[in-house]
């Protein structure tokens, strides 16, 4: 390095430090080239801007290798240059340093000038000026300037082939300037609109809010935004009432002033159609949706919470649809706890799996009542517009009426084959249309049929007497002709060697017809009349013999005529007197237990006197007061129940149509307390109603559900049950022996899971003062289930019991449905 340095004039040594001084001050680099030895020295800000780093003095090439190839070659040109030129020579040219990982190239101003030094050598001095801010704001000028005259070209680009109309309306007179195509085919005034005022191009807009709205826009400098405006314009001379999505935006000039108006309208004529017509269609699907005769509900996912419902779904439920929507089901319907509705919606939930059943019963509280209704039930899961379910849509179609209906034709026709079993009738049917014969057994069986065979107009008529087949053919036919009254009625006797006996039958029928009065259908029933038919003969035949015994016999009654007169007289007095007896029956029972009370209410108001004053005198004696106080209430409770039982049987008739389903409500909230001391729990299904004294009837079912919940088991919850349902009287049991007769029975079961009995005194606890069971276990006087026995006879059925000790007992009353 000390070589190096004395290649050097060391007498400007000190002058070129205090240079290169004053010139790092004012930001220059300097360096000098010796042309011999090709190197060069640098100050500190010349290494720092080629991030240089060592020695002053560097090889050339170090330098050149730092500046971009682009820009060092013209700095070797230069150099060569000044080389062989004479002294002084200079140059100026601009260079790009090279870039790396860790700084960006920059451009330096690189100036030069060659001198001779005292020994006549010749150098190069130079120096370097950072220009790179100047470089890249020129740059970003031009960059700009550019940038900002393709972006005003991609601008009118854009509005050109904007769908949206879009112009500019300058200064407050809103001179239109820049309408693109589609605001010019709205206006609808040609394209020469540009520099006219907008209520020029527009006058229509005079009648409208729009001229107001810009004056605003453009006073205020706030933008104005309009969706699915109607725009009325004049369109080659027709008016237009379109809608469209409208944007005024205010547009500045430089000092901030507004200037313009930026207008830009898309038309939405057509997606407003639609989107009324979608509001339309929505609303009538919620005018459907309310009015539907069918239940319908939403219920969400979270605790299973009603969302909406309409009225009839209310009605199905017995609440209205305000009461339960925004509550979850088990609030909203408690009584549908445990009848497994929970879970189907949550498994319609969990699997998107909808569920559908026909004819669902489901036990609903009406007015307090739990009644079972049936429906056609849809669960349908209910979807967002991602897919997730979100909840159930429920469909209820109510079907109660029409399954009632069913259950009581069920209950009819089985009546009537029990009607037709009792009479013991044949049966058919005949298609006349395709000529065959549907035949009951019975009537098969008489006509010599097998059950198998197919049957025709040809097997029947060969099974009957040829004496009378021909009378059998003709009603037959005049049954089945136009203008008939449909009505067959015939007795015949049938062939013996054909069906095996020569029985009689009575056949009848009715022919059907379609609507146009043609016979499509004949139905009827035959019923054998041999026997009858036997025995009229036979009493023809008396009745002649008898004939003339009665003619001899004339003259005999006449004169015993005289004596049945008297007779009947002497009856008549004994039944007025049998009448009047048990009228004073009846008043000295009345009398006689109203006339007890008053000695037994004497005896147990001294006894509370003696117990009361007199009891630490009356030592062991007051056992025997208490017993006496307890004997005079029973006595008491006794004469209550013959005053009962005496007012049941006089029976007045009050009669009037009584809900047993009410009657069974209100002895219910009359036991109240004692159903609450016992935890009893007492379930009862829709009853009918029936035409009868509701006094008794309330004395009949209290005197059940007392029973039942006093006969209890310790251990055990008491349970009741009350059922009912209609049988024909085929089904009575032997032991309900009805007062009156009658096709069909309403069957009241009232069952408990008390301690029961030996089934064995069924009949015995009927009747008055009859005990299972000692006084010191059950109070009662005996007379209760005999006011219940006599109860449903005042009504012309009947009462059972079957129990068996441990397992409860089941009490039935039977009465006629009338």
């Amino acid at each position: 390095m000390a070589a190096q340095a004395n290649s050097f004039d060391t007498d400007n040594t000190l002058e070129l430090h205090r240079l290169d001084l004053a010139l790092e001050s004012a930001g220059i680099g300097t360096w000098e080239l010796d042309f011999q030895t090709r190197q060069i020295r640098l100050c500190r800000r010349t290494k720092n801007l080629f991030r240089l780093g060592g020695s002053d003095i560097v090889d050339l090439q170090v330098l050149l290798d730092q500046i971009d190839p682009n820009y060092s070659s013209t700095l070797t040109n230069e150099i060569e240059h000044a080389l062989n030129q004479a002294a002084p020579w200079s140059f100026s040219l601009k260079l790009r340093t090279i870039k790396d990982s860790t700084a960006t190239s920059r451009y330096v101003l690189c100036k030069g000038q060659s001198h001779l030094t005292a020994t006549n050598t010749k150098r190069l001095l130079g120096s370097f000026i950072d220009v790179t801010d100047e470089e890249n704001y020129v740059s970003a000028q031009l960059l700009a300037k550019k940038a900002l005259e393709e972006s005003e070209a991609k601008l009118r680009t854009v509005i050109e082939s904007a769908p949206a109309a879009i112009g500019l309306f300058v200064g407050r007179d809103l001179v239109v300037e820049m309408p693109n195509q589609a605001f010019i085919d709205i206006v609808g005034k040609g394209p020469n609109i540009v520099g006219l005022r907008l209520r020029e191009v527009m006058p229509e807009l005079e009648d409208q809010a729009f001229l107001k709205i810009l004056d605003d826009v453009y006073t205020t400098g706030v933008a104005f935004q309009s969706f699915g405006t109607q725009v009325d314009i004049v369109q080659q001379g027709v008016m237009t009432h379109n809608k469209y999505d409208i944007t005024y935006s205010p547009v500045y000039d430089s000092e901030g002033n507004v200037y313009a108006i930026l207008d830009i309208a898309i038309d939405v004529t057509q997606r407003v159609n639609i989107e009324q017509h979608i509001k339309q269609s929505q609303m009538q699907l919620l005018e459907l949706f309310e009015q539907s005769p069918v239940g319908i509900a939403i219920i969400h996912k979270d605790n299973l919470t009603f969302t909406m419902a309409n009225q009839f779904y209310g009605k199905l439920i017995g609440r209205e649809p305000q009461q339960i929507v925004g509550k979850p089901l088990a609030e909203a319907i408690p009584e549908i706890a445990g009848q497994g509705f929970e879970k189907l919606l949550q498994d319609v939930i969990d699997t998107g799996v909808p569920y559908i059943s026909k004819e669902q019963p489901v036990n609903i509280a009406f007015d307090g009542v739990l009644q079972t209704i049936y429906v056609d039930l849809a669960y349908q899961p209910q979807r967002d517009s991602d897919g997730n379910i979100t909840g159930v849509f429920v469909v209820a179609t109510d079907l109660t009426s029409q399954v009632v209906s069913r259950k009581k034709l069920q209950e009819t026709e089985t009546f009537l084959r029990g009607a037709i079993e009792l009479a013991e009738l044949g049966t058919y049917s005949i298609d006349l249309v395709t000529g065959t014969l549907d035949y009951s057994d019975r009537l098969k069986h008489w006509f010599g049929i097998e059950k198998e065979e197919q049957i025709t107009f040809e097997t029947v008529y060969a099974a009957i007497s040829s004496e009378d087949l021909p009378a059998v053919v003709a009603a037959v036919n005049k049954a089945i002709a136009p203008g008939s009254d449909g009505v067959y009625n015939m007795e015949y006797t049938m062939d013996a060697e054909k069906t095996g006996a020569a029985r009689v039958l009575h056949a009848q029928g009715k022919v059907l017809t379609d609507q146009n009065g043609k016979p499509i259908t004949m139905i009827g029933t035959a019923q054998d009349v041999t026997i009858q038919r036997k025995i009229k003969v036979a009493l023809e035949s008396q009745v002649q013999q008898r004939t003339e015994q009665l003619e001899a016999m004339n003259e005999e009654l006449a004169a015993l005529n005289e004596e049945y007169i008297a007779t009947n007289e002497e009856l008549s007095d004994s039944n007025n007197m049998l009448q009047q007896s048990n009228v004073n029956l009846q008043q000295f029972a009345y009398v006689a237990s109203h006339d007890l009370q008053e000695p037994l209410r004497k005896i147990q108001s001294f006894s509370d006197l003696l117990a009361k004053r007199y009891t630490d005198n009356l030592g062991e004696g007051i056992n025997y007061l208490h017993r006496m106080q307890s004997s005079a209430k029973r006595m008491s409770d006794l004469i209550e129940d013959l005053l009962s039982f005496s007012r049941i049987t006089e029976h007045k008739d009050v009669m009037e149509p009584v809900s047993l389903s009410r009657v069974v409500y209100e002895v219910s909230n009359d036991l109240e307390l004692l159903i609450t001391e016992t935890s009893a729990v007492i379930t009862a299904e829709q009853l009918p109603e029936i035409y009868g004294d509701k006094m008794q009837l309330n004395q009949l079912f209290l005197n059940l559900i007392s029973n039942a919940l006093k006969f209890r088991q310790p251990e055990r919850v008491p349970v009741i049950n009350i059922t009912g349902k209609t049988i024909p009287s085929a089904e009575l049991p032997s032991s309900a022996k009805v007062i009156r007769t009658a096709y069909m029975y309403h069957q009241i079961d009232v069952s408990d899971n008390g301690i029961g009995f030996d089934q064995q005194y069924a009949d015995r606890i009927f009747q008055l003062f009859q005990r299972l069971h000692g006084r010191s276990q059950y109070s009662g006087t005996g007379i209760g289930l005999a006011i219940c026995e006599r109860v449903a006879a005042n009504h012309g059925g009947a009462i059972t019991v079957t129990s068996n000790p441990g397992e409860g007992a089941t009490f039935s009353i039977f009465l006629p449905v009338l």
